[in-house]
């Protein structure tokens, strides 16, 4: 019988009910009591090493959790994370990045419901975490209503429906048929693992709107800010006539150092800097496209990127490199 961890972080999965609103307060062994048939496909450790609502979600969580799994790999055949859907797609990218070259599964999950409350998702998406990081599975994924999503590609659309994870620009891992997984990607892992678990969480994000001020970038700058993500039009358009905002942009690129990665407003297809003048224009202002990476997944990218060096040419290189299965090839 395999092995599996269970590092618990807190979430909506883990949330009762108090006069102040859902807080998470169930323990680890109270979500498996919740699955007895789960005793049946495998042994349990639990491992609280979080007890907050992901909202509150920080860098320096990030480490506890990447740091946790790094240390579970060893001893454990599989690792399953409970964990709030609200940043679940930051944590499951950033994770991605920092643990690259996975040999086991490692399987995020939550619940739109607490798992005590009636008819909550909860339970079967706990369970059929498990399944999955008792499978062949290889590599950082999300298991949520039935569906298996590359972390990097985990994408939340609905505040409330089970239905709350998409796989964005990028097919479903697997799916679950008659109660059994069904891989229907899984990378070969030859290379070591790789754990560079260092970021720098100074990253802007700025989403562009008719009419924006192109004094909110002397504001990014004079924050110190290293690195900013700006989720722009279509394939990635940015206001040019009438405003200097790409000027502002320019000089934050060529002046001050400042990578700026560029991310479409909408949810599918991404950005594409060379096909729309305002798009050609941004490029030659020295914004990088963002290509078909989701918000979530260029954000940490680009924290990962400035933990691990200063040098304003290798950044680049990095986010227009697919490290963890963020980028379309």
């Amino acid at each position: 019988m395999k092995k599996i961890l269970l590092l618990t972080t807190g979430g909506t999965i883990a949330s009762v009910k108090t006069d102040k609103g859902l807080v998470p307060g169930l323990s680890g062994e109270w979500l498996v009591e919740k699955i007895p048939e789960v005793k049946t496909l495998c042994e349990i450790t639990v491992k609280p090493i979080l007890n907050i609502d992901s909202s509150n979600m920080s860098s320096s969580d990030w480490l506890v959790i990447a740091n946790a799994i790094h240390e579970g790999l060893n001893n454990f055949d599989g690792i399953v994370i409970t964990h709030g859907t609200d940043t679940m797609s930051y944590t499951t990218s950033i994770v991605s990045y920092m643990l690259r070259n996975l040999n086991k599964p490692v399987v995020f999950t939550g619940s739109q419901l607490p798992i005590d409350a009636e008819g909550s998702d909860g339970v079967i998406n706990l369970f059929q975490s498990f399944q999955v990081a008792t499978s062949d599975f290889k590599g950082i994924c999300l298991v949520f209503n039935g569906r298996i999503i590359k972390g990097t590609r985990a994408f939340k659309i609905h505040s409330i429906s089970e239905d709350a994870f998409v796989s964005c620009n990028s097919p479903y891992l697997g799916k679950f048929l008659d109660g059994k997984v069904v891989l229907e990607q899984n990378e070969e892992i030859s290379d070591k693992l790789e754990f560079s678990p260092k970021v720098c969480d100074e990253v802007f994000l700025l989403k562009v709107i008719p009419g924006i001020k192109p004094s909110i970038v002397d504001y990014i700058v004079s924050q110190s800010y290293k690195g900013v993500v700006v989720e722009a039009f279509g394939l990635g358009g940015i206001p040019s006539e009438y405003t200097d905002l790409l000027e502002k942009f320019q000089t934050m690129t060529c002046v001050h150092k400042i990578p700026v990665i560029v991310v479409s407003q909408c949810l599918y297809d991404g950005t594409d800097l060379n096909i729309y003048n305002v798009g050609v224009r941004a490029e030659k202002a020295g914004l990088i496209s963002g290509k078909d990476m989701t918000t979530e997944a260029a954000v940490t990218k680009l924290m990962w990127a400035l933990g691990q060096t200063e040098e304003y040419e290798e950044i680049q290189k990095i986010m227009q490199k697919n490290l963890s299965g963020e980028i379309s090839i």
